[in-house]
């Protein structure tokens, strides 16, 4: 256990550019200044990160893009945010920069400040999905990163083998922190309950809500006594959710849109119908059954075809090396397969509690509770080792490089 301490007046940047990324990273802030609190964490993030006491100069949450197409779009943009954001780390001059997922935007802004002239401390808080497509950034990532925080424990050994030099340590999954704070008193509905849950990106809501919306309708005509829910990650999603309601009249249909406390949510349903997406592991706690879809654009889907290695997109298939929760993408993820693949799960108890079995076996890999305050124990002990170099560097020791070994370790 390291003693807190000894970065006293620290500095640090935060980079989170998705409404996951702005959860963990306010998680791993929150951690940090319980110990440090005259810790000063300047950045761009969203409301969470800001919320936990980010000095905050851009909502780059709000701005999160799906696919190919939708990048190539928004390009001016976000270069233009790119360039704003390296220019203010230069400004801050913080000693580590924490780039949190978004790995579009923070590789290259680690490349950028790696090949800067300050050289500074640069820490990524969950990997890149560099093992199901480019391995060859493994490479990259071991001569531009301080260390590498990951939160699937077979990350460790995959960077062990395609860059041994780059310090990994596995921190466990966030999601064990919420599931002890927010499981209490969540219990099974009496009426069949299933979870509606588009993903929380605004085109993620475009492509799925209007198929779940439609989905639900095929199931109640055909089950009684069922009713369905969907969760909003904030005003502006529950919004969106309502507005695409509101163009799809649903008589007969019995759906609640909620805020907050998700996982006591989801202990009470029977099933899920989830985009793929963290909400999969959000499920996988709960020890729901579920069905995953994803729709992108097909240019999008065509060239992931081509690049990703995996055979599945569900992390909880990849978790378990198996199909354990079936997968409908593109087209097959339409209304009418979907309500015949989930009235097989309500009309099926034995084969569900099978399929929850199994789900829960892929949960416990995630690790116990207490992610972020582990990943700020990295922080802590890159921060202090950072200024270790610089006092090095003035003395005239040593070269002020800005790792010193590496290596991969499990929490």
């Amino acid at each position: 256990m390291k003693k807190p301490g000894g970065i006293e007046g620290a500095r640090v940047y935060f980079v989170a550019g998705e409404a996951s990324g702005d959860r963990l990273a306010a998680d791993l802030l929150r951690a940090l200044k319980k110990n440090h609190p005259d810790l000063r964490a300047f950045g761009v993030g969203g409301p969470m990160l800001k919320a936990a006491g980010q000095e905050q100069s851009l909502d780059l949450a709000k701005h999160a893009v799906v696919g190919l197409t939708d990048v190539l779009r928004q390009l001016p943009k976000f270069l233009k945010f790119f360039r704003e954001v390296k220019r203010e780390i230069g400004e801050v001059n913080p000693e580590v920069v924490i780039l949190v997922d978004y790995p579009g935007f923070n590789l290259r802004l680690a490349k950028a400040l790696h090949q800067g002239r300050d050289r500074r401390a640069v820490v990524y808080y969950v990997s890149p999905q560099v093992w199901a497509w480019k391995a060859g950034r493994a490479k990259t990532m071991e001569k531009i990163l301080e260390r590498l925080l990951v939160i699937f424990p077979f990350e460790v050994e995959w960077f062990a083998r395609h860059a041994p030099q780059l310090r990994t340590k596995w921190v466990g999954h966030p999601l064990a922190d919420r599931w002890i704070e927010q499981s209490q008193g969540g219990r099974k509905e009496e009426v069949p309950c299933i979870a509606l849950l588009p993903g929380s990106r605004p085109k993620e809501i475009t492509r799925h809500w209007p198929v779940l919306l439609e989905t639900a309708q095929i199931i109640a005509r055909e089950q009684r006594n069922v009713r369905f829910i969907s969760l909003a990650t904030d005003h502006e999603m529950r919004q969106r959710l309502e507005e695409e309601w509101g163009k799809h009249p649903m008589s007969g249909v019995s759906l609640d849109i909620l805020s907050g406390q998700s996982l006591t949510q989801l202990t009470r349903c029977t099933m899920a119908i989830v985009a793929s997406g963290t909400a999969t592991l959000e499920c996988a706690m709960a020890g729901l059954p579920m069905l995953v879809i994803y729709k992108a654009s097909w240019l999008t889907y065509g060239i992931g075809r081509m690049l990703v290695k995996l055979p599945y997109l569900s992390m909880v298939n990849v978790l378990a090396g198996e199909k354990v929760v079936p997968e409908f993408l593109q087209g097959a993820a339409n209304p009418r397969n979907l309500a015949r693949a989930a009235l097989q799960i309500l009309r099926n108890p034995r084969g569900a509690e099978s399929m929850a079995g199994r789900i829960r076996e892929v949960a416990s890999k995630l690790g116990g509770p207490g992610a972020a305050e582990r990943a700020a124990q990295e922080i802590e002990e890159a921060i202090r080792l950072q200024r270790a170099l610089v006092v090095a560097a003035k003395e005239g020791v040593g070269d002020g490089e800005q790792r010193a070994g590496g290596g991969s370790e499990r929490a």
